[in-house]
C-alpha cells in the first residue's frame, strides 16, 4: 500500500508544529528543564528536515506516492537523507555521551564549595558584587575533608578588611582583581594587600578583589568605587592582579558565560578602535551569548572541554590593553601623583603579549610569571585548588615592595 505524498507532507507539518518548547512543557514534568542545546536540535530537525520534506510533498509533488517523489527527484533525496544520517550520527554521539555522564563518569576528586552567607549580591553596574558588612564563612571540602574555614570580613565598602594597625598613613597601596586579589582561603593576616602594607611602612591596604571578576570590572571599579569616596588618602597605589583568565571574561567566552557571567559588563573596540560599552553580554551581543549558551549544554562540548572562541587573538590583547589604559586613566584623575601598575601573576602565559601592548601605551608592569611554580604545592592551599597561599602573597609582596621603593 503506497502512501500519499501529500497525506505524509500533512503529518510531517503537524509533527513540525508539534516540536515545541510549549509541547515539552506540557509533556514533560515540571522539574525537567528542556536545555537550550536540546531545544537547538529539535529546530534543526524541524527547520531543516521536516518542514521543507513537508511542504515538498504538500505543494510540489505530483505524483501520488513518496517512492515515485524519490524517483522524481534523487539528487535531492540522497543529499537529504545523507544529511539526515549525519544529524542522526551526531544525535547517536550526544546522547551517548550524555548516559556516559550520568552512569559513568566519575570525577577524579569531589570538591564543594560552601557559604554562609551567600559571598556575593547582585548590582546594576558590576552583575554583582560583594555585601556590605558582613562576615562571610567559606568552607572548601575535597572528598569529605575539610581543606581549609575561613571567615571573610566585609566593610562597609564591599571591600575584604585588611588588618592593620591604628596608626594614620599617609598613603595607600591596594589591590583589584578577582579571587586572586581577593584570598580564597587564606587568613586575614595572609592576603596580598597586608603583606605589602607590612612590607612598605607609611601604606594602608585595601582590598578590592571580587571573585570571578575580569578585566572591565577594574575599568568600572576605577570610576565608581576607587575613589576618594572610599579612600581617605589623597595618594597612592593601585596594583591591578592579573590572571590569564581575566580575558576570558572580558570577551564573554563560552565558560565564562556558562559558569557565571553572562550579566557581565560588555566592552568592544569600535571601528575606529574607541573603547565602548553596549550593556551586557547577554544584552549587548545577545546572539552571540545566545549561541554560546546553547553549545554549552552539548555534552560532547562539555566532555571535550571546548573553549570557544579557541583561542585569545591579538584584537583581545589590543581590548585588554585598552581597557587598563582607561582604568589608568580614571585612578589617576582621582588620585593624581599615584601609581598605576599591572601585576602579572606567577604561571601566566599572556604576560608577554599584553605587556609588550602595556608598554607601548606607557603603563607600568611586573611581570611574576616566572617568580615561581604556581601549581606546586608549595603555594597552593591543595592540589585542587588553583589559588594561591600565604607563602605565595608574601613572595609576591617581597619582590613587589622592592620594586616599588626602589630610586
Amino acid at each position: 500500500m503506497q502512501i500519499s505524498a501529500r497525506i505524509f507532507g500533512f503529518i510531517l507539518f503537524l509533527l513540525a508544529l508539534a516540536l515545541n518548547e510549549w509541547a515539552f512543557e506540557f509533556v514533560l514534568p515540571t522539574e525537567r528543564e528542556v536545555d537550550y542545546f536540546l531545544r537547538f536540535l529539535v529546530l534543526i530537525a524541524s527547520v531543516i528536515f521536516i518542514i521543507p520534506l513537508a511542504f515538498l510533498l504538500l505543494f510540489s509533488a505530483p505524483s501520488p506516492s513518496v517512492r515515485a517523489g524519490v524517483r522524481r527527484y534523487p539528487k535531492l533525496a540522497a543529499f537529504y537523507f545523507g544529511l539526515f544520517v549525519a544529524f542522526i550520527i551526531f544525535c547517536c554521539a550526544e546522547f551517548g555521551t550524555r548516559y556516559y555522564f550520568k552512569h559513568f563518569y566519575k570525577p577524579p576528586f569531589k570538591d564543594i564549595t560552601e557559604w554562609s552567607p551567600q559571598p556575593t549580591v547582585p548590582d546594576s553596574i558590576f552583575a554583582y558584587r560583594l555585601p556590605e558588612n558582613k562576615i562571610i564563612n567559606h568552607r572548601y571540602l575535597v572528598n569529605d575533608s575539610l581543606i581549609y574555614e575561613q571567615n571573610y570580613k566585609i566593610d562597609s565598602f564591599s571591600r575584604r578588611e585588611t588588618l592593620t594597625d591604628t596608626i594614620a598613613k599617609d598613603k595607600f597601596i591596594a589591590v583589584a582583581g578577582c579571587s586572586f586579589a581577593f584570598g580564597y582561603g587564606v587568613n586575614n593576616n595572609e592576603t596580598l594587600p597586608y603583606f605589602l602594607q607590612q612590607q612598605m611602612q607609611g601604606y594602608e591596604g585595601y582590598n578590592y578583589g571580587v571573585s570571578g571578576y575580569g578585566t572591565q570590572h577594574l575599568l568600572l571599579q576605577t570610576r565608581e568605587k576607587i575613589t576618594p569616596k572610599e579612600i581617605k588618602q589623597k595618594q597612592g597605589i593601585l596594583i591591578y592582579f592579573f590572571i590569564d583568565n581575566h580575558l576570558n571574561r572580558l570577551i564573554g567566552s563560552r565558560r565564562i558565560i556558562k559558569l557565571w557571567g553572562e550579566n557581565f559588563p560588555y566592552f568592544f573596540l569600535d571601528e575606529e578602535k574607541k573603547l565602548e560599552q553596549s550593556g551586557t553580554f547577554k544584552t549587548g551581543r545577545y546572539w552571540k551569548t545566545l549561541f554560546y549558551k546553547t553549545i554549552t549544554n552539548s555534552a560532547i562540548v562539555d566532555i571535550l572541554d571546548l573553549e570557544i572562541p579557541f583561542s585569545i587573538t591579538d584584537d583581545d590583547f589590543k581590548l585588554a590593553a585598552a581597557v587598563i589604559k582607561e582604568s589608568k586613566k580614571e585612578f589617576e584623575k582621582n588620585f593624581p601623583g599615584s601609581k598605576f601598575i599591572v601585576l602579572f601573576c606567577p604561571g601566566s602565559k599572556c604576560s608577554g603579549e599584553l605587556a609588550a601592548l602595556l608598554a607601548k601605551r606607557n603603563i607600568d608592569f611586573v611581570d611574576y610569571s616566572l617568580l615561581f611554580d604556581i601549581n606546586s604545592k608549595e603555594y597552593r592551599s591543595h592540589y585542587s585548588d588553583p589559588h594561591p597561599n600565604g607563602k605565595a602573597y608574601e613572595e609576591i609582596a617581597r619582590n613587589l615592595s622592592l620594586y616599588l621603593t626602589q630610586p
